[in-house]
This record gives structure tokens, sequence and C-alpha cells, in this order.
């Protein structure tokens, strides 16, 4: 008989998750509690490792078909000097596909595997005996149960996981533009080109032939950077030379404060929580969307090879979550450099891209995570693995 899964949200968390748990042969539902699938105008960051997952569930070649990869990254003043730069070696190839091209095919793979997934279903809590309670007073009981249900989770905090949610006291937008004529679409097409001045950092990364990724960020104490709605003035003003990107960005930019989500465990139960339930963290080196991707399919393939659920769960958390912790604790501390002064933030910057090794452990430290291969799981996890601490 197949083992039943419930998953909360239809984001990329969930349907990765619904995916990889549907080639295992179980009956897999989603609930998603709008009426439509959250398709945002962004671009996403997938490197090696989760070009590895999308490989494995057979979606690499429709997902990345149209997609310009990066070849170099380079940081520019608000003069447009450039101060530092490195290129990508081949093994770290980063690509940039639209989120709604993502979403659809994860979620046209779900169906065709035989997933559903049910809209306007909202659920409001779950027990760790496998019931999911939903907001009609319905409920269900499930093998398992996952909430990939975002950062603000109900089914992570029905069951009292939360331990630490601290700010990164940072703001951003993130939206996708239409690319045009200019220096950015010549020899520099496959070039990401991250733009400072003081703490606002301006990120522009081509995606595809017609669209790029751009992201505006700022710190909390910087107000007239980070409203509701974009200021396009007060962005003008910060990057004078950059005025055609930003008078591109749409007025519904989504903008959100950066976050650090810690719970004192990824499940409880039969319950598991992923994604940014489990594990959200700043977004501006890149790495949420990879890492949620590996816990996926890392969950999946681990409970497949375990005797039972408790035991696969535990496995599984004992596994990656040292991994996910430090990259956590990277991305906040990446993030801080804005609070740095001009100087001060272009030696750390210039000292990182000088220094491969450096560059290759920290900052691109989990592209080298392989969750798809099998000598992953035959390593036997050890309650020594360093776990390291959120430091604020």
């Amino acid at each position: 008989m197949k083992r039943q899964v419930e998953i909360v949200g239809a984001g990329i968390a969930g349907l990765t998750t619904g995916l990889a748990f549907a080639q295992k042969g179980w009956r897999v539902r989603i609930h998603e509690q709008d009426s439509t699938l959250r398709l945002f105008g962004e671009g996403v960051h997938l490197w090696r490792n989760g070009l590895r997952v999308l490989d494995a569930l057979g979606l690499l070649a429709p997902v990345i078909s149209n997609v310009i990869p990066a070849f170099r990254h380079e940081r520019r003043d608000s003069c447009d000097k450039a101060f530092s730069s490195c290129d990508f070696d081949p093994t770290f190839r980063l690509y940039l596909p639209l989120q709604p091209s993502l979403l659809t095919a994860l979620y046209d793979a779900l169906i065709e595997t035989g997933g559903e997934v049910v809209l306007n279903s909202r659920a409001v809590g779950a027990d760790p005996d496998g019931r999911l309670e939903f907001a009609n007073g319905s409920r269900v009981r499930a093998d398992l149960i996952i909430g990939a249900d975002g950062i603000n989770s109900v089914i992570r905090d029905s069951l009292g996981l939360l331990t630490q949610r601290r700010a990164a006291n940072q703001f951003g937008y993130r939206a996708v533009i239409r690319r045009k004529p200019s220096r950015f679409e010549t020899e520099a097409e496959c070039t990401h080109y991250e733009y400072w001045n003081g703490s606002c950092r301006l990120l522009y990364a081509p995606a595809t032939a017609e669209f790029a990724h751009v992201e505006l960020t700022s710190v909390a104490r910087d107000c007239s950077g980070n409203p509701e709605r974009i200021d396009r003035q007060i962005w003008h003003a910060r990057f004078p030379n950059l005025t055609s990107i930003i008078d591109r960005v749409p007025d519904n930019a989504r903008g959100e404060w950066f976050e650090t989500i810690r719970p004192d465990y990824w499940s409880s139960g039969r319950v598991a929580i992923i994604g940014d339930a489990a594990t959200a963290q700043s977004p501006i080196l890149g790495h949420g969307v990879g890492c949620m991707m590996m816990s996926a399919f890392a969950l999946a393939q681990t409970i497949d090879h375990s005797a039972g659920l408790t035991e696969g769960l535990a496995q599984w958390e004992l596994r990656e979550r040292p991994f996910i912790d430090w990259v956590q604790w990277v991305a906040y501390r990446y993030g801080q450099l804005a609070v740095l002064s001009a100087a001060a933030r272009k030696a750390v910057l210039r000292a990182l891209d000088a220094n491969g090794w450096a560059r290759r452990r920290l900052l691109l430290g989990p592209v080298r995570r392989d969750v798809t291969a099998a000598r992953h799981y035959a390593r036997i996890p050890s309650p020594s693995l360093p776990v390291c601490p959120l430091i604020h």
C-alpha cells in the first residue's frame, strides 16, 4: 500500500518535496491556500547543487533551456568603477531561471507523476501523530506531513518548533525587468554586476535573452531606501548611472525584510518542516533556493533508505542541518558588509575575490554539496558535526 504525504505550501520547497516523494512511489497531495500558484516576477539563483537536484528529478533541460549561464561577477561603486571581480570556474556555473518557469516545471512534473495540488486549501496546524487540520475544521491523517509554508509557517508554529527568528536588518526588492540594448547586453551579457553606494546595493543579473533579474537592498536604518513601494528618486540619487535599470523595476516589485529562521528541530513525530519555514536566510548570497531544494530531495532519499519514518527524519536532520546552519551564518555575515564603511567593504570583497580557497569555501561552499550522489547517504551522520550558532 502506498504511503501518503500531505504537504502544506505549493512553492519551490513544497513542489520539489512533493515531486521527490512522488517519484519514490508515495501518494502526494499539496495544499495551497491561494487560488493560484504564487508566481513572482524574479529570477532564481541556481548553482550546481540545485542544478544537480533538477537533473535527478528529470527537469534540468527544460528549466535552463533559455537561461544565460553566468561566467563572471563584478562589483562596482556608485561611480560605475569596478573595484572587485571574479570569474566562475565552470564547475560553479550559475543560472537564473525565472521563478514562474521553475515553479511551473515542478508543478507539471508533479501532476504528471500522479501528485495532486489542492488550491484554496488553508491549513492551520498539525499534530505529531500525523493529523493535518484546515481552516474549515476538517482534518486528514497521513503517514507524513510536511510544512513548506514559508517564513510565517503555521505548521511550524502549531508544533512550537520555532527557537529564533532574527532580523537581518536589511530590506530588499527583487524583480525581473526587460533587457534593452546597452553595454550590459554585449560582451558582458554573462556577467553579474553588483553596485554599492553606502549601505545600498543594486544587483543586475541577466536571466534570459529577454529578461534580467534585479535586486535593490538597503539596511534597516536607511529608512529612505526601504518603503513598501519603491521610491525611484531615492535610488536614482544613489545610482545615477543606473537610472535606466531602476526605471524598469515594476511598481509592484516584491519588497521584504530579510530574516533568519532557526527552529528547535526540523521535525516532530510525523511532521517535518522545510524551506523558509525551517531554514530562511538572507538572500544576498543566492543560496536559499539551492539549500531548500537539497533539503527536499535529501528528505525523500533519506526516508526511502531508512527502516522507519522516525529514524529517517532524525537521520535527515542530523546529516543536513549542520551544513544548512553554517550557510545561514555565512549569508548573514556577508549581508552585514552593508554596514561597513565603503573602504572596509571594498577591502573585504577584494580579499575574498583574490583568495580562491576562501571564495570557494565561504561564498560558494554550498555549491560543492551533492545530495544526489549515493555516497552522500552512505556516510553515517555523527552527532559531533559542528553546528554554527547564530551570532547577532
